[in-house]
């Protein structure tokens, strides 16, 4: 099976010299590090992980819980796991191996939003996936082989960083997409009785219709009128399957895509004023404040995602 949690980079103790000193310092620098490790030194002990990571076995078996759920991972599956997640490795084999790819917060926020909203809900619903055949494993296997060639060049190489981040994206991207992909093929078609009733479906209705019209829309009222609700049945639906209110939830949405569009696009100001439909530079400036603790210039600045 492949195991799917969104999960973080390991608080690494000295022991692992290389892992500390040459993995951890690459994710600042470059907004991403891989390695490839036993992971024998984290046998029997508890870490909260800090950055985004995906883990790919290569061989051999372990058996870990994260967050309090046991899973059993086996050459070919991968795991993603998030920040602040709690990891414990409980047995090993003497031939286990993996490969660690950790992901800055902005780099992972940039592959992840460039997903639709229905891809990403694939795939986090579906936690317990696998690759079906040797065909599956070798495509993981050269999307992995492709992050070594980027990861060598960025380490020899003085150029800006930002050649290579978008290269990493664009990697994640392939292989979310590629999970979905098996998700979709090892999932049994369920009856609509099924699936927790229409409250889940009016949810990804909501997400589908945001993805397609947050730009032009951030009023609660548009969308419950979209969906024949009312406001509060709409608040309720989100709150339940999303944790968080239906303007929360939009809010969110609007504020990652200015993150990305702000990082990775050279847009003036006016042309985001523009393109999200907001009446004017200040307005917009005041709502990102709002919600990142940034300008709009001291973000571009300093290029910190914030959730």
């Amino acid at each position: 099976m492949l195991f799917l949690t969104i999960f973080a980079v390991l608080k690494f103790e000295k022991t692992d010299t290389m892992m500390n000193n040459v993995y951890l310092k690459k994710l600042p620098q470059y907004g991403f590090a891989t390695i490839q490790s036993s992971l024998q030194q984290f046998v029997q002990h508890v870490y909260q992980l800090q950055h985004t990571t995906i883990f790919y076995c290569i061989s051999g078996e372990a058996l870990f819980t994260i967050d309090g759920n046991k899973f059993r991972f086996t050459p070919g599956q991968i795991i993603i796991c998030p920040t602040g997640s709690n990891i414990l490795l409980l047995d090993i084999t003497s031939d286990f191996s993996a490969r660690l790819l950790g992901l800055s917060k902005h780099v992972w926020l940039a592959a992840r939003s460039a997903m639709s909203p229905e891809t990403m809900q694939s795939i986090e619903r579906n936690t317990h996936q696998g690759c079906n055949n040797d065909f599956e494993k070798e495509f993981v296997d050269n999307i992995f082989r492709q992050i070594d060639i980027i990861d060598a060049e960025a380490s020899s190489c003085n150029e800006n960083n930002d050649y290579h981040r978008q290269c990493i994206i664009l990697a994640v991207n392939t292989l979310l997409l590629y999970i979905q992909r098996i998700s979709k093929k090892n999932i049994q078609p369920m009856k609509e009785s099924s699936i927790s009733g229409n409250n889940d479906k009016l949810f990804y209705e909501f997400r589908n219709l945001l993805e397609s019209k947050f730009r032009e829309n951030r009023s609660v009222q548009f969308y419950a009128n979209a969906l024949k609700i009312s406001t509060r049945h709409l608040n309720s639906i989100c709150q339940r399957a999303g944790g968080q209110n239906a303007k929360e939830i939009i809010d969110h949405y609007t504020i990652i895509e200015l993150q990305v569009a702000l990082m990775y696009s050279h847009k003036t100001f006016q042309e985001l004023v523009n393109e999200f439909k907001f009446p004017d530079q200040s307005y917009l400036n005041r709502y990102f404040k709002r919600h990142t603790g940034f300008s709009l210039s001291e973000f571009r600045t300093h290029g910190v995602m914030v959730d």
